[in-house]
Parts: C-alpha cells; sequence; structure tokens
C-alpha cells in the first residue's frame, strides 16, 4: 500500500482519500473544497476527528473510514459529483489489528469493549448504544460502503471482535424470553386446551384415541433476537477463527468468550437470519441492553459472507467505523505490561500490580454538595501500578503522540504532575509509541519545593513483543528488561 497522503478511485468509481492520522491533509483541495469539510468539536468521531487549525485541515486520533461530511452534515461530493470517502491509517508501523490481537489477551478486555455509562439522576446506567463505546464508533444509520477486500477485513475483524465481547456481557445475564402459543400432538396427556377439529383430522380418524392435539401457552428464550445473535456468533467465530485467531495461534480470551456464548445459546435454535427478520426488532423496557448487541450481530451478519463449504469472507460492504487509536493503544501498554510480569489488580500473588483500567479517584475527599467546587470530580490515570508489599506507586499516562514532536503541550505537563502529587509518588512518566525500538529517558529529576524527590520517565514503546528498553539517560547507559526496571523504581 501507497504511504502518505493521495487519492485513489475506488471500486464504485467513488473518490477515496488515503491519510496518516495526525497528518496535514494537504492535497483535498484537489477534488473538494476543504472549507465545505465540517470539523466535529471534542473529538468527536464524525468524520473520524478531522480537525481545523488556522485554516489548515489535520486528521485526529481516529483511524478507520468513513463518508466525508460537509459542515450541512450532508455527505460531501467531488467536483465532478463521485462519493468522497476517507480512509485514515495510523502514522506509526502498526495497524489497528496488530493492536488489538494483542488486547484481545488481556483479562480485561471485556471491560475495555464495554459501553460507556453516564449519570442520569443519582445513578449510573448503561449507555444503550453501541456507538458510545469508548474505543470503536460505528456510523450504523448509514448505508455501507462498498470497498477493497483488505479493508473490508480489516472492518471485519473488529466489528466481529466487538460483537463477541458485547455479547458475552449479555450472556451473563438472563436472555430475553417470552411466552408463545405452541400446537403440539401429545400422547396419553392433555396441556391447555385441545384443539378439536385438528385432533379429529390426527388422531380421531386414524384410530389413535392415546395421543391430543392441544394449544398450549409456553415461556422460551428460542425466541428471533436470540436466533439473530447465534447466527451472527456462529459468522464471527468462523471469521475469526481464518482471519485473526490463526495470526499468534492459540485460543485466547475471545475463544473463552465465544465458547460461553454458545453455552448460553445452546438451547436456542440455529436458523438463517433474513434482512425482513433483522428490520422488525424492538429493543425496549427490562431487555434494552439488547441494543447494542443486536446492532453489532446486524453488523457481523451484513459484512461477512459464510460460503457454501463453511469458509467465511468479509464482503467487500463495510459500515463506515472510526477506531480511537489514543484509547487502543493504552489498552495495547496495559496489555504489554501484563505480558511481561505485572499482576493484574485482583491477582493473589505478591509483587508489581496494576489498578484497574475503569478505578477512579475523587480529587477531593470531602465532598460537600452544599456548594460546587471548582475542581470537584475524578481522575481516572492510564496506568498506576503499585508494589503489593512495599505500597510504593508509579502513575503513567499513555500518549498517542510523536514524542519527537516540537510542539509540547501544558495540559500533558499539568496532568502528570497531579498525578505525582494526588498518588504522593516519586516516579510519573509517560508511554508513548515508538517507530523502531524501546526506549527509556530515566530518572529526570522534578523541580519541587517538597522534601520528597520525585522524577519523571518517558518511555517510547515500539510494537513488536520485545521487553528490552535501551537506557538512555547520562548517568544509566544499556539495556534493561521492562520488569527489572520497574522494580528498580517500586521494589
Amino acid at each position: 500500500m501507497e504511504q502518505g497522503n493521495y487519492w485513489a478511485e475506488g471500486p464504485r468509481r467513488q473518490w477515496i482519500f488515503y491519510a496518516d492520522d495526525n497528518s496535514s491533509l494537504e492535497g483535498l483541495s484537489e477534488k473538494i473544497d476543504p472549507g465545505q469539510v465540517f470539523c466535529p468539536e471534542d473529538a468527536q468521531a464524525v468524520n473520524l476527528g478531522i480537525r481545523r487549525v488556522k485554516g489548515r485541515l489535520y486528521a485526529g486520533n481516529y483511524v478507520g473510514l468513513c463518508r466525508l461530511k460537509d459542515i450541512n452534515g450532508r455527505n460531501l461530493t467531488a467536483r465532478d459529483g463521485r462519493e468522497v470517502i476517507l480512509k485514515v491509517r495510523p502514522r506509526f508501523p502498526f495497524s489497528a489489528v496488530d493492536l488489538l490481537n494483542m488486547v484481545r489477551e488481556d483479562d480485561e478486555f471485556d471491560r475495555y469493549l464495554a459501553p460507556q455509562t453516564t449519570r442520569i439522576g443519582a445513578a449510573d446506567r448503561e449507555v444503550e448504544d453501541l456507538i458510545d463505546n469508548e474505543l470503536f464508533h460505528f456510523f450504523t444509520e448509514e448505508d455501507p460502503i462498498f470497498i477493497q477486500d483488505e479493508i473490508a477485513q480489516e472492518s471485519s475483524i473488529i466489528t466481529a471482535s466487538v460483537f463477541i465481547s458485547l455479547l458475552r456481557n449479555l450472556c451473563s445475564r438472563p436472555l430475553m424470553g417470552r411466552t408463545v402459543s405452541r400446537e403440539e400432538n401429545l400422547t396419553g396427556k392433555a396441556r391447555g386446551r385441545i384443539v378439536f377439529s385438528r385432533n379429529i383430522r390426527h388422531n380421531t380418524l386414524r384410530g389413535r384415541d392415546d395421543r391430543l392435539y392441544c394449544r398450549y401457552l409456553q415461556y422460551t428464550e428460542d425466541i428471533l433476537e436470540n436466533q439473530i445473535l447465534k447466527a451472527a456468533l456462529k459468522k464471527a467465530e468462523a471469521f475469526l477463527s481464518r482471519y485473526f485467531f490463526s495470526v499468534s495461534g492459540g485460543g485466547g480470551r475471545l475463544r473463552e468468550m465465544a465458547a460461553c456464548c454458545k453455552n448460553a445459546l445452546s438451547h436456542v435454535s440455529y436458523r438463517k437470519i433474513t434482512r425482513f427478520d433483522l428490520s422488525g426488532i424492538r429493543t425496549t423496557g427490562v431487555y434494552v441492553s439488547y441494543k447494542p448487541v443486536i446492532s453489532a450481530a446486524k453488523m457481523v451478519l451484513n459484512e461477512i459472507t459464510l460460503e457454501a463449504n463453511g469458509n467465511t469472507a468479509a464482503t467487500s460492504y463495510v459500515i463506515p467505523y472510526a477506531v480511537s487509536m489514543e484509547k487502543l493503544f493504552e489498552m495495547y501498554v496495559r496489555s504489554y505490561l501484563k505480558k511481561a510480569g505485572v499482576y493484574s489488580f485482583d491477582a493473589r500473588e505478591e509483587g508489581l500490580r496494576m489498578a484497574r483500567f475503569d478505578e477512579k479517584t475523587a480529587v477531593l475527599r470531602e465532598r460537600d454538595k452544599s456548594y460546587a467546587n471548582y475542581i470537584r470530580g475524578n481522575i481516572k490515570p492510564d496506568i498506576v501500578i503499585y508494589h503489593s508489599q512495599t505500597g510504593r506507586h508509579a502513575v503513567f499516562d499513555v500518549k498517542y503522540k510523536d514524542p519527537s514532536s516540537a510542539r509540547f503541550s501544558r495540559a500533558d505537563r499539568l496532568q502528570i504532575l497531579a498525578y505525582g502529587l494526588m498518588f504522593d509518588c516519586e516516579h510519573v512518566g509517560n508511554i508513548f509509541p515508538s517507530r523502531g525500538g524501546n526506549i527509556c529517558y530515566h530518572s529526570n529529576r522534578i523541580n519541587s519545593g517538597e522534601e520528597k524527590a520525585r522524577a519523571y520517565h518517558q518511555l517510547e514503546l515500539a510494537v513488536d513483543g520485545s521487553r528490552t528498553f535501551r537506557m538512555c539517560s547520562e548517568s544509566d547507559k544499556g539495556d534493561i528488561e521492562i520488569m527489572d526496571y520497574l522494580h528498580r523504581l517500586l521494589g
């Protein structure tokens, strides 16, 4: 695949603009008026987070595929009237699937992909729509995009992974069911009421006085909604087995989740799902939790083709989607550290542990609701590592940024300094993606009036599985394993 920003003609004569995330979108003006491009606020996923800086357009932190929207929210067309598609790739030497392949083995994988929560009154509730997922955004209200097979495959891997994760959470609760009317020719007993017309035809005229044709009510979970989930699960698992699981071999977290789902749906019948079946689904009331799962199931059924021989393939139709590389890289770093030897928060072993992904810490100890505190609220550092015996902490914030960039963020500096204060830790730092090799800039002292000495650490992490970091400080040269490094800080 050609690198950098460029235009290409799609399979349906669309114009596709290829770009790297966070790059300047120079070249758009060849086909469209850049002034008509909509730039969302607050890093929203529309147009994959395109932003305008001093009159110039830049790609955001999202990668994925979408139709470009204009300032009025309509699909943008090129000067020759053709549809305009935006495809954004990571600017670092890895793909979203590369990171997902690592993250899927994490013991918190289902937490990473769970819908966000929102506060309504005094209670927290789960957001009902898949598009509010913190990591992925699917534009389910839009028509699919006809695109090249390799792009369709990447999209389908993400879609299938999200679906299985959401389904696993759903299957941990009682499944949806309803009371239905059934008719059955029973032997030796009656149930419900006898359907006399059919009983005469099927039994009396045939001399079968031992049988009764009955109609009765029965509660069952073998309903259309669950049949849709089972059909989508079969496709998703088959597709991932062919295109995703085989990348690293073994079972892994997704296989375990799929097995749990199959067990929960074992009493649900399998049948082919039609577009008519999908159009009539309603998920309201006590079963509103089905809404995001059904949405994901529809995407699986529409994007993945199950061939007559049982093989699967991604179709060339892709639901527009966006992946937050900022969040995905954070999750990759967490998974990387756990694979290196840092225990999860609920581990029984003594040693280095990592706080939960969704664990929040209140800024203020006393929350007086009689007045509004300006800084009242919660913080959630990306990585909190602590030693279960010494009690010492280190806090790292993961930044999906180029560490060699000359642009430094005042907010990033204040953020990491605040973490050091709140967690009373001697070691804070940032973790960045690396373009080649793991690098560590060790023990830069922070100016402070406190008696406690605090140090800043900058780590650059390559997505190659290596656990050896090259030390780049005046006082400490050479190579060091990541766990030795962390034990040096906290042991």
